[in-house]
């Protein structure tokens, strides 16, 4: 698997190309630990038990969508139906949680998977570039989401027992923040040591030495958006639980977080590089970054530019140059 670095070219001896020979996820966990210790001597609350709680159920929607949006971003491509998919999910959830009970939600799960799959199938089968693809297909999902329920929808009070799942606690620790634990591991294991997950990390490397290794290019494709629907599922069903409702437009605001967490943690646009450590790192990073600005009292409208600067600067750094031709 490529190293979690940008490729400089040779005999670039300058500051900044020493400074990318260095894993992203570096700059990653740097930054997580100033912006820490910023925002703590900015205001003291900002590391309270209860604001820290704050932020770690924040960081497990961010989680969950990001690591989706990992496998996409692996291959190279992108998945902008994120928001359709979590809008979508949030409305059946709500839907069909008092009817189904807990099946509801690994009917949710299942909608995610073959919604993200279908992506995969437009990329690899019709040939139409993931960008497009998803970008039509996340506005059709939002228009089936208007359609099921223009308005939005709160949980059934009978439904409340069944929303613990999400809501409740383990010996005090959260369970969104457990769901977000074994989310993470399970697509860890799946990256590191199962054959699919190595084989979407060596397609978004080198697609033509991955089909002359005899790699099924359309296979790891299909299934790299697979999990991308999956993501963005468990984070609309996390999301929706901690809000008590779902609603047509619940998911817009994740479409362009979920990429900005990947970025942030360090893996690179052009694809065969980072995972799902650095998404992890991301999605705190995110987290932290957003719940911070606000604590310290930081303007909205600059709050935007500031994130804005941070996911330039990481794709600076972790942009792998030798994947594009320049031109001088």
């Amino acid at each position: 698997m490529a190293q979690d670095t940008a490729t400089v070219p040779a005999g670039d001896n300058s500051l900044a190309a020493t400074l990318r020979k260095l894993p992203s996820i570096y700059y990653a966990l740097t930054a997580l630990v100033v912006l820490s210790a910023l925002f703590s001597a900015g205001n003291s609350a900002f590391l309270t038990l209860f604001n820290v709680n704050i932020i770690m159920l924040s960081a497990v929607i961010l989680l969950a969508a990001g690591i989706g949006q990992t496998w996409s971003i692996v291959t190279g491509g992108i998945d902008l139906s994120v928001g359709g998919v979590i809008s979508l999910v949030s409305v059946i959830f709500m839907l069909t949680v008092s009817s189904l009970g807990y099946l509801a939600y690994p009917l949710c799960v299942l909608i995610g998977a073959v919604l993200g799959y279908a992506n995969g199938v437009l990329l690899t089968r019709v040939k139409i570039p993931s960008f497009i693809a998803t970008l039509g297909t996340g506005g059709i999902l939002v228009s089936v989401a208007y359609l099921f329920s223009p308005k939005a929808l709160s949980a059934p009070f009978k439904s409340i027992k069944t929303l613990s799942v999400v809501n409740g606690s383990v010996w005090g620790v959260s369970n969104a923040f457990i769901i977000g634990i074994v989310f993470f591991l399970v697509f860890f294991v799946i990256q590191r040591y199962t054959t699919i997950g190595r084989n979407i990390f060596f397609v978004g490397s080198n697609v033509r030495m991955s089909w002359l290794s005899g790699v099924d290019i359309a296979r790891a494709k299909n299934m790299a958006f697979m999990f991308s629907g999956i993501g963005a599922a468990v984070a609309g069903l996390v999301l929706a639980s901690r809000q008590y409702s779902g609603y047509p437009t619940i998911g817009n605001v994740y479409i362009l977080s979920s990429i900005a967490t990947v970025v942030l943690g360090g893996t690179a646009m052009t694809g065969g590089t980072g995972g799902m450590v650095n998404t992890l790192v991301g999605a705190l990073l995110m987290a932290v970054l957003q719940n911070g600005m606000t604590v310290v009292g930081v303007d909205v409208y600059l709050q935007q530019s500031l994130l804005g600067a941070m996911i330039i600067l990481c794709v600076w750094i972790s942009f792998d140059r030798s994947k594009v031709e320049i031109v001088k």
